[in-house]
């Protein structure tokens, strides 16, 4: 009898098949359960225990999957979704873990029933492709340069959030500081325009230019509603869009069993003027720095008009409070630094310190011919150049972070220069009002404030702690990524869960009526997973999920597609009265992304682990 030939290790962990997709399911539904209560806005905080033993408390998906250490290889993949929605778009990471995994919960029956998970994903994609044809359909346009209406979609925003209580200071810092670091196609215009006139060594020394600042925003701020360099073409391709979509809606309207009013209003809000986009870049990664000091207020929060460093002057005889100060940035160290040299005579000694000396003497001539008031450096200032600027009266900052040195340059209107001997008049920046060094508790800051047109900002955060701070930060960074998607995609939909079951009414009524053979069942189940957000919001409020959903199919089936849930208690609201409203740029991301990735989890069907059995 031949023996038997072994091509894989035998000692590794190996699932296939059946009961490989199984698993994948029961992990994702495992990672969507341990953040289900962190919806809405009597969402539940989570402690987590870090192994260095600092502790988290939060209610953000994202933040809490990311501490959480799992073993298998689908809750990892899982937990990647809310880090790319974060990335993307900054909000909804909750949202989209809890979407895949009911996504993959409702595919488990149809795999038990034999249907091949092709079949299951052909009908995925058909109900993606619609679902994004119904949410522009239902989208309402909004004016970003309205504070009040902006103000209102940032609360809902993190109405859910640890801050909620604060929500009107919160919501005004996130709003200012996002508003302070956009561009528009004017402000690159001006840019060109000022370009020819820097000379070809001042560019090479510049690292926050104009252009570059351009080019890394191409990669950093590009969100998927802004794909588009151009502001006039993204313009056109928002109205062509929406032309689509109603002509999509209007030639699907005959086989719809919609209401005719609801089929009317849907077109009318598809139709609607598509407001103009002239953002060309929000770049609030390397241009919003928040501050986290401990102490104080809450209250005492601010937005700067400027830039704030914790970095006192090097000299305690220079000046501490300037105005209209003439800034120089360097990228170069003032003295001489690691010089080896070998001397055999006394002379030679008091000749290399004479040398050293004049060297420092002419740097400091030539910075002090530009007649600054403040030099900020990334290198360091030695005491001999410390001596000589004080004797010019100018004051110098040292060790500058590249990161500060890019924002200061951005909120004065100075230039980066690499040498000394390449400084030339317009590298000065004079967009400054007000240079000043101030005490917060027990360390010193240096305040870059009162700036004419400040591209760059700084959020002051004051708060009891630093586990607080922590948390406020998270969320006034998903309160201006909100922003952000509104100024480059001006559309909203309606939140509370009411855009998810609008969503769950129409792809039930089409699957009824235009998909036929045995894709009709997952394409159901799909607009029964759209249920999960409206269901858990009314859960985690306390209400009746079942009485409540019931009303709500009611009323969408009926043409009301602004009815969600009332968070707070649990019942059936309009959201138009309510207030509440979203990005659709958010409803796209987190849609998508959870049906991409059930549908590539649900096609894995060999799961091949490196870890032993016996160490299991």
């Amino acid at each position: 009898m031949q023996s038997p030939v072994i091509v894989l290790n035998t000692s590794k962990q190996r699932e296939t098949g059946h009961r490989a997709q199984m698993s994948n399911i029961a992990a994702g539904k495992t990672v969507a359960d341990v953040v289900r209560t962190c919806l809405g806005p009597r969402a539940m905080l989570k402690m987590l225990l870090d192994p260095m033993g600092g502790i988290t408390l939060t209610n953000d998906g994202f933040a809490i999957l990311r501490e959480c250490e799992v073993a298998h290889p689908a809750a990892k993949s899982m937990i990647e979704l809310s880090r790319t929605q974060d990335d993307e778009v900054g909000d909804g990471t909750t949202s989209v873990i809890i979407l895949a995994g009911e996504m993959l919960a409702i595919s488990a029956p149809f795999l038990e029933r034999k249907i091949h998970p092709v079949v299951i994903l052909r009908a995925f994609q058909k109900a993606l492709e619609d679902a994004q044809v119904i949410l522009r359909r239902i989208a309402v346009p909004v004016d970003t340069n309205d504070r009040e209406k902006m103000l209102g979609l940032i609360k809902s925003a993190i109405g859910t959030k640890f801050v909620s209580r604060w929500n009107d200071l919160m919501c005004g810092l996130a709003l200012t500081a996002v508003q302070t670091v956009v561009r528009r196609t004017v402000d690159f215009e001006l840019a060109d325009a000022e370009a020819p006139n820097a000379t070809s060594a001042a560019v090479a020394g510049t690292v926050a230019t104009d252009a570059s600042a351009k080019a890394g925003a191409e990669s950093v701020s590009a969100t998927p509603a802004a794909a588009a360099a151009n502001a006039n073409a993204n313009a056109n391709a928002n109205a062509n869009a929406a032309t689509d979509s109603a002509s999509a809606a209007g030639a699907t309207a005959g086989t719809q069993t919609l209401d005719s009013n609801a089929a009317a209003s849907a077109s009318d809000a598809a139709n609607a003027a598509a407001p103009e986009v002239d953002v060309r870049e929000v770049d609030i990664k390397r241009f919003v720095r928040v501050e986290k000091v401990p102490g104080g207020e809450i209250e005492e929060s601010r937005v700067l008009d400027g830039v704030m460093i914790n970095k006192d002057v090097v000299h305690p005889k220079m000046r501490r409070h300037i105005e209209n100060p003439r800034i120089i940035l360097l990228d170069c160290p003032l003295g001489v630094w690691q010089t080896n040299i070998e001397i055999t005579r006394e002379s030679d000694w008091s000749r290399v310190l004479e040398i050293e000396e004049e060297q420092i003497r002419t740097m400091c001539e030539k910075i002090a011919a530009l007649k600054p008031d403040l030099v900020i450096t990334e290198k360091g200032v030695s005491d001999l150049a410390q001596h000589y600027l004080v004797k010019e009266n100018i004051t110098a900052l040292r060790r500058m972070r590249k990161t500060d040195n890019n924002r200061i340059a951005r909120a004065t209107g100075a230039k980066i220069v690499s040498s000394v001997d390449e400084l030339k008049e317009q590298d000065v920046g004079t967009g400054c009002g007000l240079f000043s060094v101030e005490k917060i508790g027990d360390e010193y800051f240096s305040f870059l404030t009162k700036c004419k047109s400040p591209k760059a900002c700084t959020i002051l955060l004051r708060g009891p702690g630093k586990d607080t701070l922590n948390e406020i930060d998270r969320n006034l960074q998903d309160a201006m990524c909100v922003a952000r998607n509104v100024l480059f995609n001006p559309y909203l939909c309606p939140g509370g869960g009411a855009t998810e079951m609008a969503l769950s009414v129409q792809l039930a009524q089409r699957a009824k009526s235009d998909i036929d053979g045995i894709e009709q069942w997952p394409y159901a189940g799909v607009a029964e997973a759209m249920e999960v957000i409206p269901r858990t919001l009314i859960q985690n409020g306390g209400g009746n999920a079942i009485r409540t959903l019931t009303e709500l199919r009611a009323k969408h089936a009926a043409g009301l597609s602004t009815w969600g849930v009332d968070g707070d208690k649990g019942v059936p609201a309009d959201m138009n009265e309510y207030g509440v409203w979203e990005p659709l740029a958010v409803k796209l991301q987190t849609i998508k992304t959870a049906i991409d990735s059930a549908s590539l989890l649900l096609r894995v069907d060999d799961i091949v682990s490196a870890t032993s059995k016996k160490s299991e």
